[in-house]
């Protein structure tokens, strides 16, 4: 008979279910580049609806007046419909919030980390998120955001502070675990998302 291979020879691969990480439950975690990339891609197509705000909230005419008089326009702001400005955005906002809650309660992916290959899930268990858990992650990071930007407009050192809000997404440079400050606080991690893993979002 054949005598079985030395310890160590070849490398365990990524075959069927039973062992489809050799690395061990670590190799399921999604790597910080793949959700930075996921990330990027999602607030590129929430700027995209963004846009259409800016631009009717723009105050044409004044623009217009400043150009055939040759008098520059001191004030940024005067060139914006303030209340229109602002109740544009607070539509972008509500669809943001929906975009990421809704669709990491229904597949565990926004459209960002379906084209990065990762998935939202339970820290717990690797389950399916709850309705509890999408909102609650996604306000967490809204209340930061808002937080910061807050905190910016009243003064420099005001300013610097409100630079601690970057630490919700870099605290994934050097957690264990890979999650951010928001998935701390709704108890969630993100997978990556192979056809050879099980899906949890799946409906029979």
């Amino acid at each position: 008979p054949q005598a079985p291979p030395p310890p160590g020879y070849g490398r365990p691969g990524y075959g069927p279910p039973g062992a489809p990480y050799p690395g061990g439950p670590q190799d399921m975690r999604a790597g910080r580049l793949a959700r930075l990339g996921a990330g990027i891609l999602d607030s590129i197509l929430l700027s995209v609806a963004a846009t259409p705000v800016v631009l009717l909230s723009i105050r044409w005419d004044k623009m217009q007046d400043s150009i055939e008089s040759g008098e520059p326009i001191t004030n940024p702001m005067d060139l914006y419909d303030i209340p229109r400005l602002l109740g544009g955005y607070a539509i972008v906002f509500l669809l943001g919030f929906a975009y990421y809650a809704i669709l990491h309660v229904k597949w565990g992916q926004t459209v960002g980390k379906r084209a990065f290959g990762i998935r939202l899930v339970k820290a717990s268990d690797h389950s399916a998120v709850t309705w509890g858990q999408a909102l609650g992650r996604q306000a967490f990071v809204y209340v930061i955001g808002i937080a910061t930007l807050a905190l910016n407009f009243l003064s420099p050192a005001a300013g610097i502070l409100g630079m601690a809000g970057l630490l919700d997404n870099a605290w994934i440079l050097w957690d264990d675990q890979r999650q951010a400050l928001h998935d701390k606080v709704a108890r969630t991690m993100v997978v990556k998302a192979t056809p050879w893993t099980p899906n949890p979002y799946a409906r029979s």
